[in-house]
């Protein structure tokens, strides 16, 4: 079965390959993306990713999930459409997210069930307060995984390292059960096979690879914390902290320096960290090594929160101490590696 798996997956993705690199439906266009042009070599990557993922959804995934494969496509699109520049109204594509978001859900019954501060978790007894935090989650989380998405592999492995996390959980404790983890699998093993030529830059998940991926492993893990009474909601939060930070801290900087919050820039710590190496070493595939540097460190911090699973307060300083790495290499590389102007 896993290896009839591995065979429809390797062919879906040279089918797709293939088909959208000799018809150049989908190539990435270098015009409309400040932030991947940044580190942009000299292939013409396409974004199948999306695409890809869907398929893979639909396919192996159960009706269970009917509401998600109708709502994911809409997102799909809409991210499809903003990297083909067709969408390119920020404010009215975020509108469209709250809008879709919203009816997913209410339809599925979405829900965060506790965040453990008594204050924030009576609020989220009533029916609307809960969705609109619910959305609001999904709106950082499936934006800021899309700054992620302009290094070689960075947001494809990081969101490896998130389902192996889910997978190492269910395999060490017997008192929780991963729900539909061979689904996560199948998912995982198709995350493998695309992030080796996402590292080669031939291939990018573009906005709606990331907006799907994010969308879908977000949705699996309120459904696991929702399921497992001693999962911490802050696990949840440490394996989403990247790129729901990214996007938090992008949004404030922007405001903060009074520039166009719709406008992209290259200014996010990724960006910095690889005008860093450019600087200080000489690496043939510095995309792909920037990528490394920063999976690997966030490959140290899951495994440490795997130990700790159920323990808020570890969890919440782990987090914590992300956040202070975060700020603290981000002003130090804005200081000494950044031009101004």
């Amino acid at each position: 079965m896993l290896l009839n798996s591995i065979f429809y997956l390797i062919t879906i993705f040279i089918v797709l390959f293939f088909f959208f690199k000799k018809t150049q439906l989908l190539i990435d266009d270098r015009s409309f993306s400040v932030h991947k042009n940044l580190a942009q070599n000299k292939k013409t990557p396409i974004v199948i990713g999306g695409i890809y993922i869907y398929i893979i959804f639909c396919y192996f995934f159960p009706n269970e999930f009917l509401n998600l494969k109708i709502f994911g496509l809409l997102i799909l699109l809409i991210g499809l459409s903003s990297d083909k520049n067709f969408f390119v109204n920020p404010l009215l594509r975020l509108l469209v997210q709250i809008l879709i978001l919203s009816l997913l859900v209410n339809l599925d019954s979405i829900y965060i069930k506790s965040i453990n501060i008594e204050f924030i978790d009576n609020l989220l007894k009533y029916n609307i307060t809960n969705i609109a935090l619910t959305v609001f989650c999904f709106l950082v989380l499936i934006n800021g995984s899309n700054f992620l998405d302009g290094l070689n592999g960075l947001l494809s492995g990081y969101f490896i390292l998130v389902i192996l996390s889910l997978i190492f959980i269910d395999i060490n404790n017997p008192e929780i059960t991963i729900k539909n983890l061979d689904q996560i699998k199948i998912l995982l093993i198709g995350l493998l096979i695309f992030i080796i030529f996402n590292f080669l830059g031939y291939c990018f998940l573009g906005d709606g690879g990331a907006y799907l991926i994010s969308l879908i492993l977000g949705l699996f893990l309120i459904q696991n914390y929702n399921n497992n009474f001693f999962i911490s909601p802050y696990f949840v939060a440490l394996m989403l902290w990247y790129p729901a930070f990214e996007n938090l801290f992008s949004l404030s900087r922007r405001i903060y320096l009074k520039s166009k919050v719709s406008k992209p820039d290259n200014f996010h710590l990724h960006q910095l960290i690889l005008k860093l190496l450019k600087k200080k070493v000489a690496v043939k595939y510095l995309n792909s090594t920037t990528s490394f540097v920063i999976l690997f460190y966030n490959f140290i911090i899951f495994g440490i929160s795997l130990k700790y699973y159920y323990h808020s307060k570890i969890l919440i300083t782990l987090i914590l101490f992300n956040i202070l790495v975060y700020l603290s290499l981000y002003y130090f590389l804005s200081k000494n590696f950044v031009s101004k102007k």
